[in-house]
């Protein structure tokens, strides 16, 4: 069964148009993203009960916006939470899925490791003041709790 066209892109930036329009109400921006699936041929599909239909996208649908970082009460580990465009909840990273893809675009991947999400450069540049560099490898990494996490270079945004 072919899926049809939403006529929705997405551009690199994480902004959604409609038929050539920029969606501005983000209530209706965040249902979209909640609903969002790969399909088979790794295409990103907007699924809701009342059907479904593929999303036209430049890079990924999902752009951070924000990042902090965090002590966790309970247990006093550091985590790093990821503010994404049009979203109202917020992912922890996965230091282990960093990497940099084309242009030097960061990526991490979010939602148990399904979609892969873009830095936005805003996001990159509070990123950025985590990053250290190791003095015998050259190797780009952040320290979390104690243990370094390598930011792998050179795939694309939509790399595993």
């Amino acid at each position: 069964m072919k899926i049809l066209p939403c006529n929705i892109t997405v551009d690199k930036e994480g902004v959604w148009h409609y038929e050539g329009r920029e969606l501005i109400r983000r209530d209706i921006v965040e249902y979209l993203l909640e609903n969002v699936v790969l399909g088979k041929d790794g295409k990103y599909v907007i699924e809701t009960e009342t059907g479904c239909c593929e999303l036209d996208v430049a890079d990924t649908p999902f752009v951070i916006s924000r990042v902090d970082r965090v002590t966790r009460e309970s247990s006093g580990e550091e985590q790093i939470l990821l503010s994404l465009r049009h979203l109202s909840s917020k992912e922890v990273l996965d230091p282990e899925t960093l990497h940099v893809g084309a242009e030097n675009v960061l990526y991490c991947r979010i939602r148990r490791g399904i979609f892969p999400a873009r830095f936005s450069r805003p996001a990159y540049y509070e990123f950025a003041a985590w990053v250290q560099e190791d003095d015998r490898t050259g190797e780009f990494f952040i320290e979390l709790n104690g243990k370094h996490y390598p930011i792998r270079g050179g795939g694309p945004g939509h790399a595993s």
